[in-house]
């Protein structure tokens, strides 16, 4: 029995009726109701965030929001910020890594796209790119997040199927479509793409909790998905969060740390559980394609 994939697939499930069952929860607060102050009993005042309690479970934010179901509101959102992040990067680096092994040119962009964000770590890159005034102002601003976040991972994704597809093509029956004349079309449907796909899959489910990852490391930075501007009263303006996703929770992280813990560590067993969720998932999936595969002589997922 493949045990990881059937606990990752288990887990799966779970979050996504979380997602859709969220609205409908009787204790899930829809409208996030803010709290400015709790009275007691003896007539003493609290200021959010609040402690864990009857009234909030896993305790409030800042604002006095119940964060248990900002956290169960944020399942959705969240996973399908990632999920279409991953769409997108895959739908570039596939044809990418594909062409580069069959074109010349296609090779040199992939080289040069690889080298430059491989340079140094993403989030320095996302940082940077995020803070460009036609994406900070585009009313478009969650789709330019996604787009820059798949765009930068391209290459690494891309470089991996090219060089998968230059091992394959070392393979004994490699070598008998090319002594049978055939087409790089058909090579590439009959030869190399049915071997190729288990890399596909499993890559792309690992990919997942690497996004996941890689966005919480910009909630830290307070990068957030959506947002709108409030006038201050100094005449400025602050970008405020409007986004429920779990990355969020780490907005003020160093200072939540010390004094309300319990608002980062709620992002942080959320995303280590939906990460370890995908992890058992690709690595069920490896366990699946060996023993489907272990009759070709020399296969290697």
């Amino acid at each position: 029995m493949n045990r990881s994939l059937a606990a990752g697939v288990l887990l799966l499930i779970m979050l996504l009726i979380t997602a859709i069952a969220a609205p409908y929860l009787p204790f899930v607060d829809t409208s996030l109701k803010e709290h400015v102050m709790m009275k007691h009993e003896d007539g003493s005042f609290t200021l959010p965030p609040f402690e864990p309690s009857k009234q909030f479970p896993i305790g409030s934010d800042q604002k006095g929001v119940d964060l248990l179901s900002r956290l169960l509101l944020g399942t959705k959102e969240t996973l399908l910020t990632v999920l279409g992040i991953a769409l997108m990067r895959y739908i570039l680096a596939i044809p990418l890594g594909v062409g580069s092994f069959y074109f010349k040119p296609a090779r040199y962009v992939l080289t040069i796209w690889n080298r430059l964000f491989s340079y140094m770590p993403p989030i320095f890159f996302l940082a940077l790119l995020m803070g460009f005034p036609f994406i900070v102002f585009s009313n478009d601003r969650i789709l330019w997040f996604m787009v820059v976040i798949a765009l930068v991972d391209v290459g690494r994704v891309a470089d991996i199927f090219y060089n998968t597809l230059v091992g394959i093509s070392k393979k004994p029956y490699v070598e008998s479509g090319v002594v049978s004349g055939c087409s790089k079309w058909k090579m590439l449907r009959t030869y190399y793409w049915p071997p190729l796909q288990p890399h596909v899959l499993i890559q792309f489910f690992s990919d997942i909790g690497r996004i996941l990852f890689l966005i919480a490391q910009l909630g830290v930075v307070k990068i957030y998905i959506t947002f709108k501007f409030v006038s201050q009263l100094g005449g400025g303006y602050d970008a405020v969060n409007t986004s429920n996703a779990w990355p969020t929770f780490f907005a003020n992280i160093l200072e939540h740390i010390w004094s309300h813990a319990w608002i980062p560590f709620t992002g942080v067993i959320a995303i280590a559980l939906t990460i370890f969720t995908f992890s058992l998932i690709s690595s069920g999936l490896q366990q699946f394609f060996d023993r489907k595969f272990k009759r070709y002589q020399g296969m290697d997922l």
